[in-house]
């Protein structure tokens, strides 16, 4: 059945104005629905956090690889390029979606996903490369924003980021985002033709095709970026950012206000109201999504009482990706170049978005936890009194100090003690510890014993951060050599050579067998990361063992270790501060039994000195955990749309969904199509405060305003009914 513009328009205006009056009561009943079900042993002190590059982890779909004529000639065939290491490669989200049905991360005991920024990218290349040799930099990595409410097509769709998020949730993974609100994209000549913005001199494509000649020089021959500000006012404008181009103010020389790698600089300190900027009105023209667009900011600004600002326009398009969708937390970028107050607010916003989600969709909620959020604050570590867990709104923040491996045996001990005492004795405390990342290092070095470190990293108190292969042993990319007898470096390639494709070619079975092991043990345990942690003895002087417990908010927990003893050597453990004589237990990592007796029980270290001492009749927390939720049919091929007919997104408005309903506008797929039909988006301003007026009579008058104009939000949700 069809629904026509007349009854969408009832249903959409009752839900919108019901809305107004029930909003504080979604927010507050929030808890109330999701408490309903199983308590939850899950803890962010106890997350196991696997941090991929969307691009960079398994293609799904080759027919989006090349979107928006990325590495493709200016005749549309695909390019040779010299080194595709900083070019996207193809992964996306129905790759990783089939990974997730596979069970690829529930093997390794991953209980969150942290995903690059799934944004719309610049679709252009950069000159990459510090020596001689330079190459194309594409945006494949997420920290080039061009439009925050579009998903970028070499990634997928809405429908497939959709699914994605849907199917992690249903196997218990929580998924976050890296977001950006520091800096936008740097202008590249793709986007400054398509758009019209900035001087680009008529030949250009001339050297912009010419895959073999790149080079910083070239490109300034084609790029003016020092006259004509009027024309480069038809890009983001300068009172969006700093960039130091003509027409725009100069990056200041404090972490607040420079242009990080002169990357254009948002101000998001301004207190100046401002536009939608002059670029996306041009885009979303072109796409025909103006109208809606407009139309979802004017209802966000009235519903929010926000003035105008960068700051609140930004957190207005990443509030509604945790609106839509259900993101559990975002991983803030370079968190150390935007004021505290940006931070503070977007966690405010997101907060209140992920509790009305899970009261609108109870059903997909994993339990009541609130939103998280992280942050990257270069070599940070642990900082109880930052005020980032404060001023900014921060659950945790990233600890820089375990880059490239954790301590070795003479230091494990004395690093597990530290961590518990500072992270798990302190509620608003928490680090999320890497021992690989995507701008720093990987662990897996000439002599690293990757073994350990899947061992010893993984029963780290506190959250963990596993970087996509180490479990599997991919490799770092070496210098590239070219037919011509030149290379490209490592050193020239920097950060990308940290980012090559996922080894699933040659995956390291026995390495990544282990680390699932361990993973597994870590989350059936909440008491790993998030217990106090003690010393125990053993019977070989070189192991390392020690006790986990775990007792709060009705959760009861307690585990044993052994590490780095000898290998394949039988050894005893005092486990008399946490099993009684006559317990049987289980060494979790070969399944082996054993019963306690006179306080101690023996198990083999085996092979990768592991031995992981459980409870048999608790094989989880004594509380029930939640489970993750088998799909009912297994043979769903991961690559098929959703359902619009299972989708709540797609369901008739109802005052409780209002909200997800129209931010589903704003993130918005590339093929979406709306009316041409304009939107006064006149504000309702109180000139007194600068501030938006609030209230249900402020905010029922702009939406009625949007309702009669026929267009914008409801021929986008009328979009969503024609198939109905």
């Amino acid at each position: 059945m069809k629904l026509g513009k007349k009854t969408l328009s009832v249903i959409l205006s009752v839900a919108m104005v019901s809305t107004l009056a029930v909003s504080s009561a979604a927010v507050a009943s929030a808890t109330d629905t999701t408490a309903a079900k199983t308590a939850s042993s899950f803890s962010w002190d106890n997350a196991s956090v696997y941090f991929l590059l969307t691009d960079r982890f398994n293609n799904g779909d080759t027919s989006n690889d090349h979107s928006y004529n990325r590495g493709l000639n200016q005749d549309g065939t695909v390019a040779n390029l010299n080194t595709n290491a900083a070019a996207f490669q193809g992964g996306d989200f129905v790759g990783i979606t089939q990974k997730i049905n596979e069970g690829y991360f529930n093997d390794l005991g991953v209980n969150a996903l942290w995903i690059s920024a799934p944004y719309e990218q610049t679709h252009g290349y950069l000159v990459g490369g510090t020596g001689k040799v330079n190459y194309p930099h594409y945006a494949y990595h997420g920290y080039y924003v061009l439009d925050y409410t579009n998903p970028d097509a070499n990634f997928g769709t809405i429908d497939e980021f959709r699914q994605m998020v849907d199917t992690a949730h249903e196997h218990g993974i929580r998924v976050v985002l890296d977001v950006v609100m520091n800096h936008a994209g740097y202008a590249t000549m793709v986007d400054m033709d398509q758009y019209g913005f900035g001087v680009l001199a008529d030949n250009w494509k001339d050297t912009y095709y010419d895959w073999n000649n790149i080079s910083n020089k070239a490109f300034d021959k084609v790029i003016n970026y020092k006259t004509q500000p009027e024309k480069w006012a038809k890009w983001w404008g300068s009172d969006w950012l700093r960039a130091g181009i003509a027409g725009y103010t100069d990056g200041g020389s404090d972490d607040l206000t420079k242009c990080l790698e002169y990357l254009p600089d948002f101000k998001t300190e301004s207190t100046k109201e401002v536009g939608i900027p002059e670029i996306l009105k041009t885009k979303w023209t072109q796409e025909g999504t103006l109208s809606e667009k407009e139309a979802y900011i004017d209802y966000w600004f009235a519903k929010t009482g926000y003035p105008r600002t960068t700051r609140y326009y930004e957190i207005c398009w990443l509030s509604a990706w945790v609106s839509e969708f259900g993101i559990d937390g975002f991983r803030c970028d370079t968190a150390k170049h935007v004021e505290k107050e940006s931070w503070s607010a977007l966690k405010t916003e997101c907060t209140k978005a992920l509790a009305e989600w899970k009261a609108e969709n109870p059903d997909k909620a994993l339990d009541d936890s609130s939103f998280w959020m992280t942050g990257e604050n270069y070599g940070m570590g642990l900082e109880p009194s930052s005020d980032y867990y404060t001023a900014g709104g921060f659950d945790s923040m990233i600890n820089f100090t375990q880059g490239g491996g954790v301590p070795d045996l003479t230091k494990i001990d004395s690093t597990y003690q530290d961590y518990a005492d500072k992270i798990n004795t302190n509620d608003n405390f928490n680090v999320l510890t890497y021992i690989s990342s995507h701008d720093d290092t990987l662990a897996n070095k000439k002599d690293s014993d990757m073994y350990y470190q899947g061992t010893a990293f993984q029963l780290l108190p506190g959250a963990i951060q596993i970087f996509y292969g180490d479990e599997s042993n991919r490799q770092r990319l070496s210098a590239i050599h070219l037919d011509n007898g030149s290379k490209i470096s490592v050193s020239s390639l920097g950060d990308h050579s940290l980012r090559s494709f996922m080894n699933w070619d040659s995956i390291d079975n026995d390495l990544e067998a282990h680390w699932q092991k361990v993973g597994k043990f870590r989350s059936s345990h909440v008491a790993v990361g998030a217990g106090a942690n003690a010393a125990i003895s053993s019977s070989d002087a070189n192991g390392v063992a020690f006790t986990r417990v775990y007792d709060k908010n009705g959760v009861k927990d307690s585990v044993a270790a052994v590490i780095t003893s000898a290998a394949n050597t039988d050894v005893s453990t005092d486990v008399s501060s946490i099993f009684a004589d006559g317990s049987v237990v289980r060494n979790a990592y070969d399944g082996t039994t054993a019963t306690v007796a006179n306080g101690s029980v023996t198990f083999n270290s085996g092979a990768h000195n592991t031995i992981l001492i459980e409870a048999v009749s608790a094989e989880a927390p004594t509380a029930p955990s939640t489970e993750p939720t088998v799909p009912v049919d297994d043979d769903t091929n991961p690559t098929t749309p959703v359902d619009d007919n299972t989708n709540p997104a797609t369901e008739p408005a109802t005052a409780a969904s209002t909200d997800a309903t129209v931010a589903a506008n704003v993130v918005n797929d590339k093929d979406s199509s709306a009316s041409n039909s304009s939107v006064d988006s006149s504000s309702n301003n109180d000139a007194s405060t600068g501030k938006v007026a609030t209230g249900d009579s402020a905010a029922v008058a702009l939406l009625t305003t949007i309702l009669l104009a026929a267009g914008g939000v409801i021929v986008a949700v009328r979009k969503k009914y024609d198939k109905a």
